[in-house]
């Protein structure tokens, strides 16, 4: 019980009340190949207001993310970016007050509907937080965590098969292979969070969130993240909230801008960084809105 609480706390952002959930179709965890890639993880945000009680927090947002390309959300402090990624795999359920209207739609499934089960669709929509938060257990229990839990495997060299592909997607197969025994904990910071990103892979999801990955770690360990969600792309849809416009410039495929809860412009990198259409954006890459 202890374990299935960490896993729902640091990981996947699934609670207890997930699992009483009843279903009738819910959404399928993604292929059985791990290393499958496919056109699956088109989002759909369509006319989504979000609101914590009487507090609206987005406003009518529409946007269309697409698949196997970085789509970014920027924006200064209190726009609504965290909330808009955390609502793309209902992370938000269970914060009292909390509601939507609108759709968010993941290959044409509205993710708030009743026949969607947000434990599965946790497995399909991936999460990497801001700080790294490995578990207290080895490199190796880290990354098997999620496919125990959910009965992925059905042998031991297939688990092991796992974790040595989800390490290498996240660019650390090579430097922890002999270290799988070792606590997570002794592994750097920028470790940690490639760690986490393979945590994450590793039950297979389609579509990457991640918050803000790299804003915790030094240059080095963010350019090796950098570098590393660029390559994911090539296998997820990924999602990046950042406040570093120069990050979004370097690795965004498409940049969403935001400010106090409307989607203000929407643009391809670098030209929205370079040729804004809306004076706000503008303000904001000139560093003269806040």
């Amino acid at each position: 019980m202890i374990a299935e609480e960490l896993e729902q706390e640091q990981n996947s952002g699934m609670t207890l009340s997930d699992k009483s959930v009843k279903v009738d179709e819910p959404l399928q965890p993604s292929s059985d190949r791990l290393d499958s890639v496919g056109s699956r993880g088109r989002i759909d945000i369509t006319d989504l207001s979000v609101f914590y009680g009487h507090l609206q927090v987005l406003k009518n947002i529409n946007l269309a993310i697409e698949p196997h390309k970085i789509t970014v959300f920027m924006g200064p402090s209190g726009c609504g970016k965290s909330t808009l990624i955390r609502t793309l795999n209902r992370m938000n359920d269970n914060v009292p007050g909390f509601h939507v209207t609108g759709s968010v739609t993941i290959d044409g499934v509205n993710i708030y509907s009743r026949g969607v089960d947000p434990v599965l669709l946790k497995l399909r929509v991936g999460m990497v937080f801001q700080k790294p938060n490995p578990f207290p257990l080895s490199i190796y229990d880290n990354v098997c965590f999620g496919p125990k839990i959910h009965k992925m495997t059905k042998s031991k060299a297939e688990m092991d098969d796992v974790v040595r592909v989800s390490l290498q997607k996240a660019g650390l197969w090579d430097e922890i292979k002999d270290r799988l025994k070792e606590s997570a904990l002794k592994l750097s910071g920028g470790q940690q969070q490639r760690l986490c990103i393979a945590r994450a892979i590793a039950v297979r999801p389609e579509i990457l969130l991640m918050d803000e990955p790299a804003s915790a770690l030094d240059p080095g360990s963010t350019t090796r993240v950098e570098d590393l969600m660029v390559d994911l792309a090539a296998s997820y849809t990924v999602v990046l909230v950042t406040h570093n416009m120069q990050q979004a410039a370097r690795v965004g495929n498409k940049v969403a801008f935001l400010y106090r809860g409307d989607l203000v412009e929407v643009g391809q990198a670098p030209n929205i960084f370079e040729n804004p259409t809306n004076p706000l954006t503008e303000k904001y890459i000139s560093g003269k809105l806040v």
